[in-house]
């Protein structure tokens, strides 16, 4: 079975483009609160505004159980331009991930 994508583009719920990163299948763990505000300002230095929201989702079958944790980012305003900044959102989590993996 093949890991997901680290980060790809999604449609949000008002239907604006975001980067959806898959943070804990490749971490074991959170974004920290430092490492959100690091990609934050990473990424004002292109777009005006960004939103992101770190979810911790939970996933169930009769067979299994898993937690999910994911990193949502999305640029109001700037949604059409999602794909071209997936490269320095890919790049700050592959920089957190390098920094601090959890061992599951």
């Amino acid at each position: 079975m093949s890991q997901p994508e680290l980060v790809f583009l999604s449609s949000g719920p008002d239907g604006m483009a975001e980067l959806v990163v898959n943070f804990g299948v490749y971490s074991g763990r959170e974004a920290t609160p430092a490492e959100v505000e690091r990609l934050a300002l990473q990424l004002l230095e292109d777009v005006n505004a960004v939103e992101i929201v770190c979810e911790q989702r939970y996933e169930f079958t009769a067979e299994a159980e898993a937690t999910v944790y994911r990193v949502r980012v999305a640029m109001p305003g700037a949604g059409h331009r999602a794909a071209e900044l997936r490269d320095t959102v890919a790049a700050w989590a592959e920089d957190c991930i390098d920094e601090r993996y959890v061992a599951p």
